[in-house]
């Protein structure tokens, strides 16, 4: 084990990403890019795992000799630490897909003509049995499903029943909640399963302008029978709010979703911030985002939820706060 600064998606992450790439990190540095390819134009053919690793080995070997990869360059994500040197995957991310029964206004994959016309169908299950097969994936670890929407994939089931099945004990699944799933059900009755689901408002008003389809019904009660089917005193079930400026970045709004989380039994919350503004105002006044975000994390512990940041909020935080540290939210 040796120290130095590093990134725990370049040591041990692996993305399925739209356009048929897989790559190191899925994280936007607003800077300077970020998320490092390992393989262009890939199609679901089989992995040769030693070629793999010997390319992520690289880019871990510029950490180790303290000169990070362009794209990486001040990345708040980083963090100095002890990294082992073996070729494993702990962090697994699938969104190789882009359809999705939603409209989310911050979401520009379902309307980018050039990701669509450059994502291609493929397999993913016979990948992922071939990394259980030759223990790449840690069973310990983290599988995350996004998107597109996960629930409406057409190999959604049968993964998550296939990581079930070999025991795998952390499987984030980012839902619209829009569809209800009863493979996810199984998940989290079994306590495997962690739920994160985007809803974005409080009220139906906002709800319908962020997510530009009508499903605010359909959603809370969705995420009320997730919550209802997780172990007694887990808190594997969490929502989410994507601040959109200009659209619900209100206490008003804030506060009446923290209140219907309340009702529902949602135990903690997550907090994130749209990534195309952040990444127009990166260098702008960030001030009124960050009090927004303090707002929220006092209002929530009145209510006694627990409210962690993500993505882009936490990008926001690091650069207000000057500080840069590794990002453990979400599960």
């Amino acid at each position: 084990m040796e120290k130095f600064e590093s990134c725990s998606y370049i040591e041990h992450g692996m993305v399925l990403d739209h356009c048929n790439r897989i790559r190191s990190c899925n994280n936007f540095n607003p800077r300077y890019g970020g998320r490092p390819v390992i393989y262009e134009n890939y199609h679901g053919e089989k992995i040769d795992w030693k070629e793999f690793f010997d390319i992520k080995r690289e880019l871990r070997k510029k950490y180790r000799e303290n000169s990070c990869p362009e794209l990486c360059k001040d990345c708040v994500n980083t963090a100095y630490k002890e990294w082992d040197d073996d070729d494993y995957i702990d962090y697994l991310l699938l969104t190789p897909w882009v359809p999705c029964n939603s409209n989310c206004i911050y979401c520009e994959a379902p309307r980018d003509k050039e990701v669509i016309a450059n994502t291609k169908v493929y397999k993913v299950l016979p990948l992922i049995k071939d990394m259980i097969k030759n223990n790449i994936l840690k069973k310990d670890g983290t599988i995350d499903f996004a998107g597109g929407e996960p629930t409406i994939y057409r190999e959604f089931e049968d993964l998550l029943h296939e990581f079930i099945k070999h025991d795998f004990t952390k499987i984030i699944i980012h839902t619209n909640a829009i569809k209800r799933s009863n493979a996810i059900i199984k998940g989290l009755k079994k306590g495997v399963v962690r739920v994160l689901v985007s809803i974005d408002a409080g009220s139906r008003e906002v709800h319908e302008k962020v997510k530009q389809v009508k499903s605010y019904d359909s959603v809370w009660n969705n995420l009320k029978e997730y919550a209802k089917n997780q172990p007694k005193d887990a808190d594997n079930v969490k929502a989410k709010y994507i601040i959109v400026p200009g659209l619900n970045d209100n206490e008003m709004e804030i506060s009446l979703w923290l209140e219907k989380c309340k009702e529902i039994n949602i135990k903690s919350v997550v907090l994130n911030l749209d990534f195309n503004w952040i990444m127009k105002n990166v260098d702008g006044d960030l001030m009124p985002i960050y009090n927004l975000m303090k707002y929220t994390q006092h209002r929530a512990w009145e209510l006694g939820i627990n409210c962690e940041l993500y993505g882009q909020i936490f990008q926001v935080k690091c650069e207000v706060e000057k500080s840069r540290e590794e990002n453990i939210a979400g599960f």
